[in-house]
C-alpha cells in the first residue's frame, strides 16, 4: 500500500518537473512556437495519466493473486484512504469487499457492504454480481421479499459471457438453502478483470512520444533557424510509423471483435458490413499516418553530417538534395539551430530610414578625416583584396556566434538578435535595444555588431574580428566602443578582446 503511495508521487512529480521546465524553455527561448508548447504538456500529461493508469493496473492484478482476506482489507484501505471523493470507485471497492466478505462466510458484514452501494453507476456486468452476492447474502437471512426480488433482477441481465450458473440451477441452489455451491459458483461466475500494465505503458508511451515529436516537428520555430535534428527525425519517424500502425491495427480487429460479441453478430451479410466499415476505417487512418510520415521524410530535404565539436556545441553541415549547403550548430540531440543567416529584416526600407541619422554622423566624419585621392582610387581597395573579400554568411555566422556568446554569459538586457544594413547595404547585426541611464537621464540605447575585417589569433586561426558599439539612437551622445570579439571562422568559437580601442 505504501509502494503504491510512492509510485503515484514518483509519477507525478517528474511530470509536475517536466511542465515547469517546458514552460521555462517556451518563456526564455525562441525555439518552437505555442502549438508546439502545448504539444509537449499534452505529451506529459499523457505520460502521467497513462502511468497511473498502468500502475494502477498492476496493483488491481497484484491484488487478485491475495488471499481474500488479504484482498477484503486491500479494497477497504482503498475504499477509506482513497477513494471516497469517487462514488464509482467507492462503490466498485465495496462490491469487491462484499464479494469477499461472503468467501470469508462473513454474511453479516457483507449484507452492510451491500447495503452501502449505489448502483446508480454500475454497468450491467457488475449489476449481476451485486444481485447475485443479493441472493446469496438474503438467503442465508431468510430475507424472502428480498430473495425473491433479487432473483428476478438477477435473471433479468442477460448472461453475455455464459459464466454464471444457470437459473434454474441456482433456483435449485436457493431451495436447498445451499450456500456452499452458490460460494463455489461465486468464485467462477464473478472473473477477475484482465489487467494489462506492460501494454498500457507501451500504448502510453507511444502516443506521448507521438504527440511530442509531431508538435516538435511541426511547431519548431524555422523562421528563427531552428531545426528538428535529421538524425532524430529519421529514426523516430520510423518508430512512431510502424507503431502506431501497430496499434491502429490491434485496435481496430479488437474493437471489432468486441462489436462482434456485444451485438451478437453471427456470420453473414451483418458480419461482412461490420468488416468493411472497419476495414475502411483502418484503411484511411493508415493513409494518414503515411501521409504524415511522408511530409517529414520529404521536410528533410539532405543529409546531416557533424564536422566538428567544441566545448559548448558540435558543429553540423546539411547536404542538401539539390546541391546546397546548410550549417548548424547543437548543444542537444533534438534541436539545431541555423548558423547561414536567416533572420534577414523583412522591412528593409524602415531599417534605412532608422539609421539615417547614425550614416550622416558618419559621413560627416569621413568629410573630416585627412584622405587623400590615390587612397580612395587604389590603396583601399588594394587593402580590401589583401585583406580577402569575406563570405557574407560567415560574418552574419559569426555574428550570431557572438549573439549567442553575449546571450550565454548574461553580458546585455534585452536581448535579441536580427541582421540590418544601413544605407550603403553593409551588413550589422542589433544584439540588443534597452533603456540605460547616462548622466542621471533616461537614454535609449542599441548594442550592434560591426565586422571588423580578417584577423589571425594567437595560434594562427583565421577569424573574423567583430566590433560592439553602444548607439545613442536619440543622438544624444556619440556612438562608444564596448568590446572587440574574434570568431574562428572553422569552428565559430567566440574570444573576447577585452578591449574597448581601435
Amino acid at each position: 500500500m505504501r509502494k503504491s503511495d510512492w509510485a503515484k508521487w514518483l509519477i507525478v512529480i517528474p511530470a509536475m518537473l517536466g511542465i515547469v521546465l517546458v514552460t521555462y524553455v517556451d518563456r526564455t527561448t525562441d525555439i518552437w512556437g505555442f502549438g508546439a508548447f502545448i504539444c509537449q504538456l499534452i505529451a506529459i500529461l499523457e505520460v502521467a495519466y497513462g502511468m497511473r493508469i498502468a500502475m494502477l493496473a498492476q496493483s488491481r492484478k497484484k491484488s487478485y493473486r491475495l488471499t481474500p482476506e488479504e484482498r477484503h482489507e486491500y479494497a477497504q484501505y482503498l475504499y477509506e484512504k482513497q477513494y471516497q471523493r469517487y462514488p464509482a470507485v467507492a462503490n466498485q471497492m465495496l462490491l469487491v469487499m462484499a464479494r469477499m466478505s461472503i468467501l470469508l462466510d462473513n454474511y453479516e458484514r457483507a449484507t452492510q457492504e451491500l447495503e452501502d452501494i449505489c448502483i446508480d453507476k454500475f454497468n450491467p456486468a457488475q449489476l449481476k454480481v451485486y444481485y447475485y452476492l443479493k441472493v446469496v447474502t438474503a438467503v442465508v437471512a431468510g430475507d424472502t421479499e428480498g430473495l425473491q426480488e433479487s432473483q428476478m433482477r438477477y435473471a433479468g441481465i442477460p448472461d453475455t459471457k455464459c459464466v454464471y450458473p444457470p437459473e434454474a440451477e441456482l433456483a435449485e441452489w436457493i431451495e436447498q438453502r445451499d450456500t456452499v455451491q452458490m460460494v463455489e459458483a461465486l468464485k467462477k461466475v464473478v472473473p477477475d478483470k484482465k489487467e494489462h500494465p506492460v501494454r498500457i505503458s507501451v500504448i502510453t508511451l507511444i502516443l506521448a512520444y507521438s504527440t511530442f515529436f509531431y508538435g516538435l516537428w511541426y511547431g519548431i520555430n524555422r523562421d528563427m533557424g531552428y531545426e528538428v535534428r535529421y538524425r532524430f527525425a529519421e529514426i523516430s519517424i520510423a518508430v512512431i510509423t510502424i507503431s502506431l500502425a501497430i496499434l491502429l491495427i490491434w485496435g481496430i480487429v479488437s474493437l471489432y471483435r468486441h462489436n462482434c460479441q456485444a451485438l451478437s453478430i453471427q456470420p453473414g451479410k451483418n458480419r461482412v458490413a461490420l468488416i468493411i466499415i472497419f476495414g475502411a476505417a483502418a484503411i484511411f487512418t493508415l493513409l494518414i499516418i503515411g501521409m504524415s510520415g511522408l511530409s517529414v521524410v520529404f521536410g528533410m530535404d539532405g543529409a546531416e553530417t557533424v564536422t566538428g565539436h567544441d566545448s559548448k556545441y558540435t558543429y553540423i553541415t546539411v547536404q542538401e538534395d539539390y546541391g546546397g549547403e546548410r550549417r548548424y550548430r547543437t548543444n542537444n540531440p533534438f534541436v539545431m539551430q541555423s548558423m547561414d543567416g536567416l533572420w534577414w529584416s523583412s522591412d528593409s526600407s524602415d531599417i534605412m530610414d532608422a539609421e539615417e541619422d547614425n550614416e550622416e554622423s558618419s559621413d560627416a566624419d569621413t568629410e573630416d578625416s585627412p584622405v587623400t585621392e590615390d587612397t580612395q582610387n587604389g590603396d583601399v581597395v588594394e587593402d580590401y583584396e589583401a585583406e580577402g573579400q569575406h563570405d557574407g554568411l560567415t560574418i552574419q555566422n559569426a555574428m550570431l556566434a557572438v549573439y549567442n556568446y553575449l546571450q550565454e554569459n548574461n553580458v546585455l538586457q534585452n536581448m535579441a538578435f536580427s541582421y540590418t544594413a544601413n544605407a550603403k547595404g553593409e551588413i550589422y547585426g542589433v544584439v540588443s535595444e534597452t533603456q540605460e541611464t547616462k548622466d542621471g537621464n533616461t537614454v535609449n540605447v542599441k548594442y550592434c555588431l560591426y565586422d571588423n575585417g580578417a584577423k589571425t589569433d594567437a595560434d594562427g586561426n583565421s577569424c573574423e574580428e567583430l566590433v560592439l558599439e553602444k548607439i545613442y539612437p536619440d543622438g544624444n551622445y556619440e556612438t562608444e566602443l564596448v568590446d572587440f570579439y574574434l570568431v574562428n571562422t572553422d569552428t565559430m568559437q567566440v574570444t573576447d578582446e577585452q578591449k574597448n580601442t581601435w
